[in-house]
């Protein structure tokens, strides 16, 4: 693979990644503080619906683009097959989302409306992604999840100023901003691609069931997913109040801020794997397990730091109604988001191997063993239950994938290097205000941030540099 293609990509969809979550971080302040606890867990419920049909429905079927394009077919080729899965997906998802809606009390039809055009629109803006995921694309990427952002926020801070904002006004505002996001990313790419236009003798379309065999199994993992990122939320909802489910939403959406940096590895090395694999080379190549400590120890730095930060920093922003939101977020980032980099550098490259079979097995159990814990924890702990319970799949899938494709010796220097953080920021959600807790958790960060630059030769590198510019 090569690592300066890939590397420079995944800058570009970090540096857009950082527009994006800026606008979103602006828009959650502007709902909790017009919502309360209680109308923010509404609006969660919707969001866990439209982002769950985009997930289940949309996610895995254009999976298809950048593998089968590795061949000799043009890119709409694997397109078109791929966007008529997803429709039949998208059809189905929502014929369970609707009457789960309205079993949660998102049963205004204007709520409803927006449940189906939201969810169409973020089901299309993943076949968007997909084809300039394929074409290297990586800042336009960027540029349309943060345009996507910024137009609900400007559209939340615009009904603010001019009157109050309600939750069907918070679920139309989101519905807006998802359809015409989609509309213009549909006239950017068709412009390059022509991605409608039908099939020629010379370049036939892929076969639908050559994607269904290529990604197929990846339906199992976008179910398992979906229900790792959402089935907490619903539990929450059955057992304890909309406060409740509010509180949980801001620390799981925040969670998802810091993690999906590592999700961006998928979208850019995705490709990269897929080329590898069909010139022959094995998985252990693609990812040396030296290279993945140093990335796990520069993460876990930032995961860490994060942490002690968001510990102090969000009772602040978001309001007293909030203060219980630093718990479960420090149980999440300690037990589950140090671990993101190693799982979606796993999953890149099993999918890259079309060995997306083997990632739909581990998911099954990886769900399984998240609302088995939901389950029987939610009902006496609340809110801080489901952050153990993604603990558990967490641990479950990354170690599953990581002793299949790297071996034992692996998992056990994984485990190693992000103990120290794991621990210290696990330790801190007890009582996060605490200074020395949150001195200690800094420390253990900064010490393995020190040790992934020593052991990625980086340091080494530096004094080198040095040491040539003064002579």
């Amino acid at each position: 693979m090569d690592s300066r293609s890939l590397t420079r990509n995944v800058g570009w969809l970090w540096a857009g990644y950082v527009g994006r979550a800026g606008g979103y971080f602006l828009l959650i302040v502007v709902l909790t503080r017009a919502l309360g606890t209680a109308g923010f867990g509404v609006v969660s419920l919707f969001l866990a619906l439209t982002l769950g049909v985009s997930l289940v429905a949309g996610s895995w079927p254009f999976l298809a683009v950048p593998v089968l394009s590795a061949g000799d077919r043009s890119i709409g080729a694997a397109f078109r097959p791929s966007l008529y899965v997803a429709a039949l997906a998208t059809g189905a998802s929502l014929l369970v989302a609707i009457p789960l809606a309205v079993a949660l009390g998102i049963d205004s039809p204007t709520s409803l409306v927006c449940v189906v055009l939201s969810a169409v629109a973020l089901v299309g803006l993943q076949g968007i992604f997909a084809v300039q995921q394929t074409e290297g694309r990586m800042g336009e990427i960027a540029a349309l999840q943060t345009l996507e952002r910024v137009i609900a926020l400007a559209l939340a801070l615009a009904i603010v100023a001019a009157t109050s904002l309600g939750v069907i006004g918070s679920q139309v505002l989101l519905t807006i901003a998802s359809v015409v996001t989609f509309a213009i990313a549909v006239v950017v790419v068709e412009r390059r691609q022509r991605l409608f236009r039908a099939p020629t003798e010379e370049i036939p379309d892929h076969p639908i069931g050559t994607v269904m065999g290529a990604v197929g199994a990846m339906a199992i993992v976008s179910l398992a997913s979906y229900g790792v990122a959402y089935a907490d939320i619903f539990i929450l909802a059955i057992f304890r109040s909309d406060a409740d489910v509010g509180i949980y939403s801001l620390a799981y959406q925040v969670f998802t801020f810091v993690t999906a940096l590592t999700s961006y590895w998928l979208v850019a090395a995705l490709p990269e794997h897929a080329r590898s694999t069909a010139s022959g080379q094995e998985l252990k190549e693609q990812l040396p397990t030296p290279r993945l400590l140093t990335y796990l120890g520069l993460w876990a730095t930032l995961v860490g730091v994060t942490g002690v930060v968001a510990a102090f920093v969000l009772p602040v922003v978001f309001g007293s109604g909030f203060e219980g939101t630093a718990a479960p977020l420090l149980l999440l980032l300690g037990g589950s988001g140090v671990f993101s980099v190693i799982y979606y550098a796993l999953l890149a490259a099993l999918v890259g191997a079309r060995r997306s079979e083997l990632v739909a097995r581990v998911s099954i159990a990886s769900v399984a063993v998240n609302i088995g814990l939901d389950l029987i924890l939610v009902p006496p702990f609340g809110v801080v239950g489901p952050s153990f319970a993604t603990m558990g799949q967490t641990l479950v899938g990354t170690f599953a994938l990581a002793f299949v494709v790297l071996g034992r010796e692996a998992c056990l220097m994984i485990a190693a290097v992000s103990a120290p953080v794991v621990a210290t920021t696990m330790l801190l959600a007890i009582q996060p205000s605490s200074v020395p807790l949150a001195a200690l958790a800094l420390l253990a960060a900064l010490a393995t941030g020190l040790w992934a630059l020593r052991h990625g030769g980086l340091i080494t590198g530096l004094r080198l540099t040095s040491r040539g510019s003064s002579s």
